[in-house]
């Protein structure tokens, strides 16, 4: 164990920085023969009482990494490391002296701001995963759905739901609606856990749905046998008495309403955010 190199990391948000850097390094020694371990990792280091703390549990033949935003903590912890002759690097200090000069600016100076970049970087990628799970009346937890689309078929509820979730980190849940009084028992007892501010309902002027259904078959018609089924999925009387039944689904659900007739994807976003939003106010 005496042989073994002894790392320090001290950070004034998760050491994350300072780690990534590290290891960086360090993968160019992979062939040779030295063995290291990082003893501790600090976090969240913001005064220099904290820092005496933690001066006090390093030993002299420690290499401390320390990735202090703050000209002053940092400061500190360079002389008093420096007094004890401890190898020590700030690994920020380089970086931003040069970017500084480059810009012709200083920085902001606030601790932890990578992470709170890679927080809502990984809560995207967590609401994307649950949003494809849940595209189109999938999955198995929507519960955990920060909003619940519905709508009948071309009312634009998959390119809604993976904008909010790739855009603003949201997590959508989409559930198509068929007529049948079967489907309304289905959706009105499956949406009875969730709270009805999550709930949003689509609905699309009947003409404006048809010209988008008639397009829709025209591709699908060089694929599909179900000829009689397309001409169906078209048929404008077809298409007012399913929104005439979606609107009677949306009012007993007691559910929020938007028209998505020729309104772009971030428009219609936009108002559902608002919508949750206020709703929080």
């Amino acid at each position: 164990m005496d042989d073994i190199k002894k790392i320090v990391i001290i950070s004034d948000g998760t050491g994350k920085t300072a780690r990534r850097l590290m290891d960086a390094v360090l993968a160019q020694y992979v062939r040779k023969k030295v063995e290291y371990t990082v003893v501790r990792t600090y976090q969240g280091v913001r005064d220099t009482e904290q820092c005496d703390k933690i001066l006090k549990q390093i030993e002299n033949d420690y290499l401390i990494v320390f990735s202090i935003i703050s000209g002053d903590l940092a400061q500190y912890l360079h002389e008093h490391l420096h007094k004890r002759n401890i190898l020590h690097l700030n690994v920020l200090r380089p970086v931003v002296e040069t970017m500084s000069k480059f810009l012709g600016m200083h920085p902001d100076f606030e601790p932890g701001i990578l992470q709170k970049i890679d927080d809502r970087y990984y809560k995207k990628i967590d609401a994307i995963g649950y949003t494809v799970e849940h595209d189109d009346g999938r999955g198995m937890l929507i519960e955990e759905a920060d909003v619940v689309l519905l709508g009948l078929s071309r009312t634009c509820k998959t390119p809604i739901s993976m904008y909010l979730a790739c855009n603003h980190g949201v997590k959508v849940a989409n559930i198509p609606i068929f007529t049948s009084t079967s489907m309304e028992s289905y959706i009105l007892t499956k949406l009875e856990p969730i709270d009805k501010n999550k709930v949003i309902c689509l609905t699309m002027q009947p003409d404006t749905l048809l010209q988008v259904r008639q397009e829709r078959s025209y591709h699908l018609a060089h694929s599909a046998n179900g000829h009689a089924e397309l001409e169906k999925y078209s048929d404008i009387n077809e298409i007012r008495e399913e929104l005439r039944f979606s609107r009677h689904l949306f009012a007993k659900g007691d559910w929020r309403i938007i028209d998505v007739t020729r309104r772009a994807i971030e428009e219609i976003s936009s108002e559902i955010l608002d919508m949750l939003y206020n709703n929080h106010q």
